[in-house]
């Protein structure tokens, strides 16, 4: 089995068309973020938001208020705690599959599921009770409005700004369990560096119970993990741990089942020394024939989720790339350069949101077939236009 010869170009190809990267998709914003499992959201403010970019890679004629408009005036898909206990944005009916499959997930310690369990007590569920009553049938409030509003000002200042834990009082651990359970639902983002939420009761929105809650929490890790799958084109359960948090040892049994039941498959051959699996769905894509190589450009975010398992990346793609998220003098935000179905290179990028300038610090294209390619040009071009740019400059090393 693992002497049969196999296409990296057409494994790339199902990898790719299952992430929406081989040709931008036509289809809405929650259909998109289903497809691939979700956007991650990133605060880092170099350029647009992780969020934005992926999506602008994925979606024709994608302008970053659409997402806006979808998570924050058409609540089609909501902002929560899913993979590795970081924020995404997941469909509105696929939300509460994805918190049930996830609340496990351990992670600084704890796990959301933990955490709740560890803060529940009879004065925080009186809080939680006030809370929510003094919310009811308002409209959306910053943290800081809300403390104002319940004269509890002074307190949320000493607790946030001067980390005095006398004031951790019931009613924040409220406010945090609410926020974390989406019983407080982020409504909008104020502009700004750390794009601050505005949260509202989901009650007042008109949600009394999330689609698809009370879901077994096998059901929901089956379903997360057979959607990982899917999603990710070829893959095998150390990179579904990797991407989602789970461990190994809770994903292989899941692969095992969807084996059995035949909703997935066993590639024919080992790459590497290794087996890996696609959803039987995608399992015509492994025809060349279906799919026809593309010379269209990607600029990937290093925050994008096709990206984020290096290991996986080195094997399929034979490419890899580092940054440093935490340094803050000299800070890379590298968006690899993905043409076709290979990556060529990255480039360092900047928007100055005041001068109006796309600013390139590092353009670094490794593959020489490339070097000239004036789609690569084009991609930055369009990229700038994306951002409301009124001029590049390219900074020469």
């Amino acid at each position: 089995m693992s002497d049969m010869v196999y296409d990296i170009g057409t494994i790339r190809n199902v990898i790719l068309d299952s992430q929406h990267l081989l040709s931008k998709s036509s289809k809405n914003i929650e259909n998109i973020v289903s497809d691939i499992c979700g956007l991650q959201y990133d605060p880092y403010p170099a350029i647009h938001l992780n969020q934005y970019m992926m999506l602008w890679n994925r979606k024709k004629d994608f302008s970053a208020e659409q997402l806006d408009i979808a998570a924050y005036k058409e609540f089609k898909i909501i902002e929560t705690w899913t993979f590795k206990r970081n924020m995404f944005f997941v469909p509105y009916n696929e939300f509460a599959l994805y918190r049930t499959a996830t609340k496990g997930i351990v992670r600084w310690g704890n796990s959301d599921e933990g955490w709740l369990r560890d803060t529940d007590n009879t004065e925080v569920q009186a809080a939680e009770s006030e809370l929510k009553k003094n919310l009811t049938g308002l409209p959306g409030m910053t943290p800081g409005q809300i403390w104002e509003k319940l004269n509890f000002s002074e307190e949320w200042h000493k607790y946030r700004r001067e980390h005095d834990q006398n004031y951790n009082l019931p009613i924040f651990q409220a406010f945090y369990r609410m926020t974390r359970k989406r019983d407080l639902v982020v409504c909008g983002r104020n502009p700004g560096t750390f794009k601050e939420p505005v949260y509202i009761l989901k009650e007042n929105l008109g949600i009394t119970e999330w689609p698809n809650q009370g879901i077994d929490d096998k059901q929901a890790v089956v379903w997360m993990i057979e959607r990982l799958v899917s999603s990710l084109g070829v893959t095998d359960p150390v990179h579904v741990s990797h991407i989602s948090g789970l461990t190994t040892r809770d994903v292989a049994p899941v692969f095992q089942e969807l084996l059995n039941e035949k909703k997935i498959f066993r590639l024919p051959y080992k790459i590497g020394r290794k087996n890996y699996y696609i959803h039987s769905s995608k399992a015509n894509l492994l025809d060349t024939k279906t799919i026809e190589n593309s010379d269209e450009v990607r600029l990937i975010s290093p925050m994008d989720t096709i990206v984020r398992d290096k290991a996986w990346l080195a094997t399929f793609f034979d490419y890899s790339f580092s940054f440093e998220y935490f340094q803050k003098k000299d800070m890379k935000w590298p968006l690899s350069v993905l043409v076709g179905n290979r990556f060529v290179g990255y480039i360092d990028c900047k928007m100055d949101w005041k001068t109006k300038r796309f600013i390139i610090k590092e353009k670094n294209i490794f593959n020489s077939t490339y070097k000239e390619y004036e789609g690569i040009d084009s991609a930055i071009r369009e990229l700038a236009i994306f951002h409301d740019a009124k001029e590049i400059i390219e900074k020469v090393l």
